[in-house]
């Protein structure tokens, strides 16, 4: 009998309307087209039992509660509609996310402190299915010259047991083809007024989750911090354009934005308030001088440091 093949996969993920409860995500409706899909179902360690005896040997240890590790990968791109939630808003939303609709104009979504969503996501492989509830976790954004935009998720899940179930037939027709990022697809970066050219810019959310486990109340998936960070590798500007020196001396805050798209229905736009700069390092591209910048993402008023608008 064949193996199960690897390439040979579905994830399903929907919002749960009430935490930890099954929200039964639907092929036809809750289907995310992936780049990459990791699963570890059962992470978590096992209880050591560390026994005193005569003699030498493992003491058999006791399974611990169990809880489901995911990270997967996907492309970047709106939803072909302006005012239309992309398909893979449920993923955002469960990393922390708010979700604004305007109907027409864009779709926003801001940082939340408390109340943050969860997520059931089912993954199909080739047979084998691996489900958890009460997903929450973290996304990182990846924006490099001459590739395709994506972003990496990793949850953590409450564990539900695997079992065997047919691949379902997906319908994907909710993702929109991605553009490269390019001159003709992407703005220049705006970093701290100053319009710059890049070749790499990425941003991670470092939404810090735990599993939560305690006796007396049902073991949860916990949002408990986020410390925003990222990375833009820049050509070197002149002093007199944007002094990233002076900038990280003196631990100076400014404004950072990248808009990716150009067709209403397909444009990605990320804003951020409060970004600091830290000692810039060289970099060597096809013999041109280029700076790569660590960024720290500073909230300005509150659960607004970073704010990814779909228009």
């Amino acid at each position: 009998m064949a193996g199960f093949k690897t390439r040979r996969r579905v994830v399903l993920a929907k919002t749960e309307a009430t935490y930890g409860t099954d929200a039964a995500p639907d092929a036809a409706a809750n289907a995310i087209l992936t780049r990459t899909v990791s699963v570890t179902p059962l992470a978590g360690d096992d209880i050591r039992r560390d026994l005193l005896r005569p003699y030498y040997g493992n003491s058999q240890s006791i399974a611990g509660e169990k809880h489901v590790e995911m990270t997967i990968e996907v492309e970047l791109a709106g939803s072909g509609t302006a005012g239309t939630a992309p398909a893979w808003g449920p993923l955002l939303r469960a990393c922390g996310f708010a979700e604004t609709i305007s109907a027409g104009v864009d779709v926003t979504y801001n940082p939340i402190t408390g109340n943050e969503e969860s997520l059931t996501c089912y993954v199909h492989r080739d047979g084998m299915l691996h489900k958890f509830h009460g997903g929450r976790g973290s996304v990182q954004f990846n924006t490099d010259v001459n590739q395709l935009p994506y972003m990496t998720f990793r949850f953590l899940g409450l564990y539900a047991p695997v079992s065997s179930d047919a691949l379902p037939t997906p319908d994907y027709s909710g993702f929109v083809e991605p553009l490269p990022v390019s001159n003709t697809n992407s703005s220049a970066l705006t970093l701290h007024g100053a319009a710059v050219s890049f070749s790499q810019f990425r941003l991670d959310m470092a939404v810090d989750t735990v599993k939560h486990q305690v006796v007396g109340d049902a073991t949860s998936i916990q949002v408990v911090d986020r410390q925003p960070s990222g990375t833009a590798v820049i050509e070197e500007p002149a002093l007199a354009t944007l002094d990233l020196y002076a900038k990280a001396r003196d631990a100076s805050l400014g404004a950072v934005s990248l808009t990716h798209g150009t067709v209403a229905g397909n444009i990605v736009q990320f804003d951020a308030p409060k970004v600091g700069t830290g000692s810039p390092t060289e970099q060597d591209l096809n013999g041109v001088q280029m700076l790569s910048v660590p960024l720290t993402i500073n909230p300005d008023a509150g659960n607004d440091e970073l704010v990814v608008t779909v228009k």
